[in-house]
């Protein structure tokens, strides 16, 4: 799926920026899975009263945000995780495309999907949901020297403007802060004297772009400043054999041609979220 100039680009950087490498099909579920769990969030709402109408009218690049304003601006689960189990998340999780790549920078045809991904809802002038400069590895302390792939793609043009990721390059020696809660957004982040040293490279991309990076590559969003809602997904792949503690917690093999019988099915896969409420991140 890379090509060798591209894979020599991720060893010596910490990312790559793959254009078009994602297929339709797989944008389509993406934004099916992100459509049901918009439709759940504005459902609280018309049951707490705090909209009239469920704004089904409004296009999904502004639905969300408009909502959300009629509503009075209230907190949601602004990452969430839980509530996009379902077959359609399974089906991305293990899409051949993806698998494809996370064998080509892991180096092996034995892929485990690691438990941890995210959707990101990222509405305009909303600081909450402003990802500070922060490593992968900061979250799962037990991956600080294990390959971690990240993938994350946008269901729309970003740039700079509409809060495109930005990455630091280079910085894959190890974690470079145990990490602090962000005064303004809560989340976990580097430390404010080493965010200052960071230069951050804004990776501006196209809807069917994928950007991959390891575990240890800072990397933070941007501020959405335009007035459509920029929805992104991420997902993140280990290999079998140095699976992970965080990642086998509810991630799952999912592709093993030596022992086709360990891959997880979806049944299985979706059993063990059962125990976790709505809203769970």
């Amino acid at each position: 799926m890379l090509t060798p100039d591209q894979r020599t680009f991720y060893d010596q950087t910490g990312y790559v920026h793959l254009p078009a490498a994602l297929p339709v099909d797989l944008l389509t579920m993406a934004e099916s899975v992100l459509r049901r769990w918009q439709n759940g969030i504005i459902a609280q709402w018309l049951e707490a009263g705090l909209v009239e109408d469920a704004g089904e009218q409004v296009g999904f690049s502004q639905r969300l945000h408009q909502l959300w304003i009629r509503a009075g601006k209230p907190r949601y689960s602004r990452s969430p995780r839980r509530d996009l189990v379902g077959k359609q998340m399974y089906q991305i999780l293990t899409h051949p495309v993806l698998l494809d790549i996370a064998a080509d920078l892991l180096g092996t045809q034995s892929i485990s999907v690691h438990g941890i991904f995210n959707a990101r809802p990222k509405l305009p002038d909303q600081k909450w949901t402003d990802t500070p400069w922060h490593q992968d590895a900061q979250y799962y302390r037990d991956a600080e020297n294990t390959h971690v792939v990240s993938m994350w793609f946008p269901l729309q043009r970003v740039t700079e403007h509409n809060s495109c990721l930005q990455v630091a390059a280079g910085h894959q020696q190890g974690v470079l802060h145990e990490g602090v809660d962000d005064e303004e957004t809560g989340f976990r982040g580097l430390a404010p004297e080493i965010r200052q040293e960071l230069t951050g490279t804004s990776i501006e991309m196209d809807r069917r772009d994928l950007l991959c990076f390891g575990q240890k590559t800072p990397h933070r969003a941007l501020p959405n400043r335009s007035d459509t809602v920029r929805w992104s997904m991420d997902v993140r792949y280990e290999a079998t054999a140095q699976s992970t503690e965080s990642g086998r917690d509810k991630g799952f093999v999912a592709r093993h041609p030596a022992d086709p019988a360990a891959v997880e099915s979806c049944a299985s896969w979706v059993a063990r979220w059962e125990d976790l409420p709505s809203g769970a991140y």
